[in-house]
C-alpha cells in the first residue's frame, strides 16, 4: 500500500525527471531522475507517466489525491510541486528560480521550455490560484513580482508527506465513540442529526453551544470520529487572521480532519469565520452561551449541550467511577452542579483523595477538595478565593437575619428542585442574595458561613481587577468571572456591590452613557446567572432598584445586640480566664460591631501570648480601651480601666 510520503516522492521525482530535460539543467540530471523513477515506481520511465499517479483511483485517501478531488487542478498541482522541489534537491534551484527558492520568473522560463509537457500551462494563472488559496507564499512580497521568492508553508508541505504539525494546533485522532458519551436522549438525537448533516457533500458548519467545561471538545472529537476523521483543534486566535485560518483549513483538508476552534466571546460579540479555501472542509465551532458567529460563506447549524441535570450527573459519576454505588453517586451529584467535563476531571482526583484516607469511594468532601485543587484561570484573574475555616464559621446574628440566612442556605441546597417550578431560563437555577448593613456587621462572615454550610468554594470579585477604564473591558471581565463561577458552582461574592450597582443617571455625557451600559449589562447577567451570588453593601439606598428586584433573598444586617456581642466575645475568647461578668458588661455597655469585637478579642489574645498565659480580664479591658482610642471615642469602661491601672 502506497503511503503519503512515497506518493509525494513519486510525483516529485517524475516532475524532476521532466524538468531535468531542460537545456539549462545540469548534465546527467535527467538520467539520474529517470533511473530513480524506475526504482521507486517499479516501471520504465515514460514522459507524463507521473501525472497519472496523482489521479489513481486506488489511492483516494492520499493527501495530494484529496487536494485534486477538492478542486486543485493539474496546472496548479504541477506548479505546487515545482515550488517545493528546490528544497528537496538544490541542483534544481537554479533552474526554477534564484538561489535556493523558486521565483515566478524562473518558473515561467522553465515551463516554457520544459520537455514532456502534454499541454502548455499558464504559470501566472496557476500561481495566482495557489497564492489565493494560501498554498504558496512569497518570502519577499515587497520585491518585484517576477523576483519574489516562493515557498510552500512548511506545515503544509510536511503534511503533504503525511507528517508535520501545525503550530498551536492539536490533531486528535483518538476521540471517544459517541456511544460511550453520557448524553440525554434529546441531546443524543440532536447529535445524530448533526452527524448526518456533516456527512453531506455540502456540509454546514456546526456550532456546539454549552457552558465551559461541559465536554464540548469531547463531543466534537466524538463527532469527528463518527465521521471517520480526526479533529484538528485550533487556537481561537487563528480565526482573527484569514491567512492563518486558510492555512489551518488546508492542513485539515490534507489530513482529512474536521476543523475546530473554540472562540471565547463576551455577550454581544461576533466572531467572523473566513470561508474555507477549498470545498469539502468540515468545520465545528465551540461556543459558550454568549456571542455569535458570522460565516463568510455557507450556513451553520447549532447543537446545544446543556449542563447535566441531577440524573445525568449521577450517571456521569458512575460512568467515571465504575462500581460506584447509586447512593454515593447521588450524593456526589447533588453536592455540586458541575458541567460534564469538569465533573469527569473532579471524579478522578476525588477517587485519589478517597483512597488516601482509606475509603472505597469518594464523598462530597473529597469532591470539594478535588475541585478546589483544579486551577481556574478565568476566576483567578478577576477574583480571589477566600479560605474557609475547617470546622465552619461561628456567626452571631439577630433572629430575623439568622432566619433569612437559614432560608438562604435551604434555597441554595434545593435550587435545582425549585427550578422545575420557576419556569425556563438559566436564571431559574441561580440564587441571588443581598446582604445589607453597616460595616463590621458580619456580611462577609455570613457569606463564608453560607459557603461552609453548602460545602462550596467562596470567591470574591476583585473590583480593582475587573473594573477598567476601557469601553467593554469591565463587562468582559465580569462575564468571565460569572461564567467560571457557574461552571465550578462556587459561591461568588460581590463585596461592596453598590460600586457597580449604583443608580442609573440621566445621560449628560459619554461617561454617563457608558456607566449606564455597564449597569444594564450587570442587570442582565445577574438575571441570567445560574450560580449562587452574594452581594454585600453598606449603602443599600445607593443600589439601583432594578438590582433589588432581582434579588431572591435580602438579609438585613444590623449592629449586634448585647446578646450577640456577648456570644461573639465568648466564642473569640474561649479557653481563657475572662469572667462572664466582664463579658456581659462589655457586651451591654460597648455598642461595637462584630468586626470591632473580633479586633478586641485578637488584641487581648496578643497581650496574653506576650505574657505567656491565657487571656484574662485585664487583657480584655486593655483591648477595649485600645479599640476606643482607635475610634477616638469615649470608652464606657474607662473609669474602671483607670482604677485597674
Amino acid at each position: 500500500m502506497i503511503d503519503a510520503a512515497r506518493h509525494l516522492n513519486l510525483l516529485l521525482i517524475g516532475l524532476a525527471a521532466e524538468l531535468a530535460g531542460h537545456e539549462d539543467a545540469p548534465t546527467g540530471l535527467a538520467a539520474d531522475y529517470r533511473a530513480a523513477w524506475q526504482d521507486l515506481a517499479g516501471q520504465r520511465w515514460q514522459a507524463g507517466q507521473w501525472r497519472r499517479v496523482v489521479a489513481a483511483a486506488e489511492h483516494p485517501g492520499l493527501p495530494l489525491v484529496r487536494m485534486v478531488a477538492a478542486g486543485l487542478d493539474g496546472p496548479a498541482l504541477t506548479l505546487l510541486l515545482a515550488i517545493g522541489l528546490p528544497a528537496e534537491d538544490p541542483r534544481l534551484a537554479a533552474l526554477l528560480g534564484d538561489g535556493d527558492e523558486a521565483t515566478p520568473g524562473g518558473l515561467i522560463a522553465c515551463f516554457r521550455g520544459a520537455g514532456g509537457q502534454d499541454d502548455p500551462i499558464s504559470v501566472k494563472q496557476a500561481l495566482a490560484r495557489l497564492q489565493a488559496l494560501g498554498l504558496v507564499v512569497a518570502r519577499n512580497p515587497a520585491s518585484p513580482r517576477l523576483l519574489q521568492r516562493l515557498a510552500v508553508p512548511a506545515p503544509l508541505w510536511d503534511a503533504l508527506a503525511g507528517h508535520g504539525q501545525l503550530p498551536g494546533a492539536r490533531l486528535i485522532s483518538d476521540g471517544p465513540a459517541l456511544a460511550d458519551l453520557v448524553l440525554s436522549d434529546a441531546t443524543r438525537t440532536d447529535v445524530a442529526s448533526a452527524c448526518t448533516a456533516l456527512a453531506a457533500p455540502q456540509a454546514p458548519a456546526l456550532i456546539i453551544r454549552g457552558p465551559p467545561g461541559n465536554g464540548r471538545r469531547t463531543l466534537a472529537a466524538a463527532i469527528a470520529r463518527h465521521l471517520g476523521r480526526p479533529l484538528l483543534m485550533l487556537p481561537a486566535e487563528r480565526l482573527a487572521t484569514p491567512d492563518a485560518w486558510r492555512e489551518a483549513a488546508l492542513f485539515a483538508l490534507i489530513h482529512d480532519a474536521v476543523l475546530c476552534a473554540a472562540p471565547d466571546l463576551p455577550p454581544g460579540a461576533t466572531v467572523q469565520v473566513p470561508a474555507p479555501p477549498l470545498p469539502g472542509i468540515r468545520q465545528i465551532l465551540i461556543m459558550g452561551p454568549a456571542g455569535s458567529a458570522a460565516l463568510d460563506e455557507g450556513v451553520a447549524i447549532a447543537l446545544a449541550l446543556p449542563a447535566p441535570d441531577l440524573q445525568a450527573r449521577t450517571a456521569l459519576w458512575q460512568h467515571r467511577l465504575p462500581g460506584l454505588p447509586g447512593h454515593h453517586a447521588a450524593a456526589l451529584a447533588a453536592a455540586a452542579r458541575l458541567p460534564a467535563g469538569l465533573l469527569c476531571r473532579t471524579a478522578a482526583a476525588a477517587a485519589l483523595h478517597a483512597g488516601a484516607r482509606g475509603a472505597d469511594w469518594p464523598d462530597p468532601g473529597d469532591a470539594a477538595r478535588a475541585l478546589a485543587e483544579l486551577p481556574e484561570s478565568r476566576l483567578e484573574t478577576v477574583a480571589t478565593r477566600i479560605t474557609l475555616a475547617p470546622g465552619g464559621e461561628h456567626i452571631a446574628l439577630e433572629p430575623q437575619a439568622e432566619a433569612e440566612l437559614a432560608a438562604l442556605v435551604s434555597r441554595c441546597r434545593h435550587r435545582e428542585a425549585l427550578a422545575a417550578h420557576a419556569g425556563p431560563g438559566p436564571g431559574a437555577l441561580g440564587v441571588r442574595a443581598l446582604f445589607s448593613g453597616p460595616s463590621g456587621a458580619g456580611k462577609t462572615l455570613a457569606a463564608r458561613h453560607l459557603a461552609s454550610q453548602l460545602g462550596r468554594e467562596l470567591w470574591r470579585i476583585d473590583l480593582a481587577a475587573s473594573v477598567s477604564k476601557y469601553i467593554g473591558e469591565t463587562e468582559k471581565a465580569l462575564d468571565s468571572a460569572f461564567s467560571a463561577a457557574e461552571a465550578r458552582d462556587v459561591v461568588l461574592l460581590l463585596d461592596e456591590g453598590d460600586a457597580l450597582m449604583a443608580r442609573r443617571t440621566d445621560v449628560g455625557n459619554a461617561n454617563d452613557r457608558y456607566a449606564n451600559l455597564e449597569t444594564n449589562f450587570l442587570l442582565q447577567r445577574i438575571e441570567g446567572f445560574a450560580g449562587i451570588l452574594i452581594v454585600t453593601t453598606n449603602a443599600a439606598e445607593r443600589i439601583d432598584a432594578a438590582f433589588a428586584r432581582r434579588m431572591d433573598v435580602v438579609v438585613p444586617f444590623r449592629a449586634a445586640e448585647p446578646a450577640a456581642r456577648h456570644a461573639i466575645l465568648a466564642h473569640q475568647l474561649a479557653g481563657g480566664t475572662v469572667s462572664d461578668a466582664l463579658l456581659q458588661e462589655v457586651a451591654v455597655r460597648c455598642q461595637l460591631s462584630g468586626g470591632q469585637l473580633r479586633n478586641i478579642a485578637l488584641h487581648a489574645r496578643l497581650l496574653a501570648i506576650e505574657a505567656g498565659r491565657p487571656p484574662g480580664d485585664d487583657d480584655l479591658l486593655r483591648a477595649v480601651l485600645r479599640e476606643y482610642r482607635k475610634l477616638e471615642s469615649h470608652c464606657p469602661l474607662k473609669p474602671r480601666l483607670e482604677a485597674a491601672g
